[in-house]
This record gives structure tokens, C-alpha cells and sequence, in this order.
């Protein structure tokens, strides 16, 4: 089951589509918004796996919507300007890009190529536990505390310990899952900090903050991730 969220300002346009996903048990509806504030409370609240999304909103945009999430779910975009096609797939968890009126063939080809993680309980990793890790030619046995930060790359994850850097075919998320988090924080979506190469936490734009690491590296902390390492940390 993929629980979902429509935001769509066109009333009719969400009766429709909310229509032919009776089609598609497997999918799940837990919401609709009409307007990018309270598509963004709702997706934070009930953080569901896959949004379709519409392009033209009151209050903004889809792509300015995206930008504001801490975690970007699978997007299918809904919409009648094709002109936003290449734009809508540089988000790196788009799905497809239904032009509207949206045919039944399409929404089915499209939620085909969903990806559905088979439920399963996190697992923490010790420390240290040496992970194995191979990028193209090259292979290295690092221990989680000897990774200093985790970076986003698509579907990739770049992983920072010593002088390397290699790549590895996992996204942030699924690798966050199996560390502890008493050790790595999330800083945004894009990044995850072992808090132990922390050297100076320094306030930041707008009430967030800025961490540097050990080595020189700095990094961004969201404005809502701020608040939390604070309370985390009972700054």
C-alpha cells in the first residue's frame, strides 16, 4: 500500500483523479491540498510516499512547494503545460509527468513505475561495525563513526571519511535508517552529520544554523532541523 496526496487547485481536477485511483487499490489516499501552504502541512504531517503534484498553485509554484521539504516523496506531476517537463524531472524523486486530461492508460504506466520498499524494521548499525563499501574499482572497510558526512546525490549517497569520498548506490534515506542516531543527524535533506566531527555550531539566516566539521567542511542546517539539533543538544 502507497499512501498518496493530491494537489490539485482545480476541485474538479481532484474529484477526477481521485476517481480513477479507485482503479488502483494499491495506492492509498490520505489527502488532498489545494494551494502550496497547505500542501506543505500536510506532507509534513503525514509524510506520504508519493504526491501528484499539480504545476501552477495559489501561493507558488510546484517546484517552489518541493523546495521547501525536508523530505522530497515520489512526485507525479498533473498538469496541462508541457513546457515544465524538463524542469519537473530534475527532481530527483519524479516519477512521471502526466499531461492533463489525464488518460487511463497513463496514470496506470506511471504508478507502475513507483518504488515500493518492502516494509521492514530499521536496523542500527554499531559503530563500529565496518561497513563494506566499492566504488567503480576501488573498495574500502570504514567504520560508521570514522564517516564524517553523508551527501545526497540523486539516488547515489556520497560518503566522507578520511580522504575519500566514494559513491554508493543507496539514497540518504535508506542509508539514515541504519544508523544511530545519537551519532548522525540529519541536517537537511540533502545531508547527514556525525555529530562527533562537529566543531562549532554558529548561528545561521533566519534562525537556522551552520556547522563546521573537522577537515574545514561546513554545512547548512535547515531552519526546522535547527530546532530540533537544539533540543537535541539543549542549546
Amino acid at each position: 500500500m502507497i499512501d498518496a496526496l493530491i494537489v490539485e487547485d482545480s476541485e474538479l481536477a481532484r474529484f477526477e483523479l481521485e476517481h480513477q485511483l479507485k482503479a488502483h487499490p494499491q495506492i492509498r489516499l490520505v489527502g488532498q491540498a489545494a494551494d502550496v501552504d497547505s500542501a506543505l502541512a500536510l506532507i509534513e504531517r503525514l509524510t506520504p510516499e508519493l504526491v501528484f503534484l499539480d504545476i501552477d498553485l495559489p501561493g507558488g509554484n510546484a517546484f517552489e512547494l518541493l523546495a521547501k521539504l525536508e523530505h522530497v516523496p515520489q512526485i507525479i506531476f498533473t498538469t496541462a503545460y508541457q513546457q515544465f517537463a524538463l524542469q519537473a524531472f530534475d527532481v530527483t524523486t519524479t516519477i512521471d509527468y502526466l499531461l492533463k486530461p489525464i488518460e487511463a492508460e497513463r496514470l496506470a504506466r506511471a504508478i507502475g513505475k513507483l518504488h515500493v520498499e518492502p516494509a521492514r524494521a530499521p536496523v542500527t548499525r554499531s559503530p563500529d561495525a565496518p561497513i563494506y563499501v566499492k566504488d567503480g574499482e576501488r573498495c574500502w572497510l570504514v567504520k560508521p563513526r570514522e564517516i564524517r558526512l553523508i551527501e545526497a546525490v540523486g539516488n547515489y549517497s556520497r560518503l566522507y571519511f578520511g580522504t575519500h569520498a566514494p559513491m554508493v548506490y543507496r539514497t540518504l534515506g535508506a542509508i539514515e535508517t541504519q544508523l544511530d542516531p545519537a551519532i548522525f543527524f540529519r541536517t537537511s535533506r540533502s545531508h547527514l552529520v556525525n555529530l562527533g566531527f562537529v566543531e562549532q555550531i554558529a548561528p545561521w539566516r533566519n534562525g537556522a544554523l551552520r556547522l563546521s566539521l573537522k577537515g574545514g567542511t561546513e554545512v547548512e542546517v535547515s531552519r526546522r532541523q535547527s530546532l530540533r539539533l537544539k533540543e537535541m543538544l539543549s542549546l
